[in-house]
């Protein structure tokens, strides 16, 4: 089959409409055509948004917990629990930055949402050296100068 823009020969799909039009003429056709109609398609959809406030505080909630669960499985290898008292609990862990120089690293890539996408797009980095803590372990260590109350308590009755 041909495609009907570029006479470029492309394989037969299983929709009629699929043999009209190869993917990447129907691709420019929708860049165009939004260029064309930008601000009739922005204020369709900022409509659309506030008139289903639900679904898209729903869908957000949902595409950022995926971003939180598979940035902890890449810092916790496909375990998501906390490296010191091993709580499994999703909403309880947060990632933690084993030097505690998060600061540094939160000028480049951002806080929260922007944080987890940037580690997404960059495939988890294994040199930011991140885990999983969850939030008590990770304040305990805020707190104790960098080291968790569980540790110190474990280093302090080997002694």
């Amino acid at each position: 089959m041909k495609c009907s823009i570029c006479d470029k020969i492309k394989k037969k799909g299983t929709a009629p409409e699929d043999n009209l039009i190869c993917k990447k003429c129907v691709s420019e056709e929708m860049h165009r055509y939004y260029l064309k109609n930008k601000e009739k398609i922005t204020k369709r959809n900022d409509q659309w948004r506030s008139n289903n406030k639900n679904r898209v505080v729903g869908h957000s909630k949902k595409y950022r917990t995926r971003l939180k669960i598979d940035a902890l499985k890449a810092y916790s290898n496909n375990k998501a629990k906390c490296a010191c008292c091993g709580e499994k609990e999703i909403d309880f862990l947060c990632l933690d930055h084993i030097n505690n120089d998060g600061k540094e690293d939160r000028k480049k890539t951002g806080l929260g949402t922007s944080f987890l996408k940037w580690l997404k797009v960059h495939n988890y980095p294994k040199d930011l050296k991140l885990q999983v803590l969850c939030f008590n372990c990770n304040m305990s260590k805020r707190i104790q100068g960098g080291i968790c109350i569980h540790q110190k308590k474990l280093t302090s009755n080997k002694s």
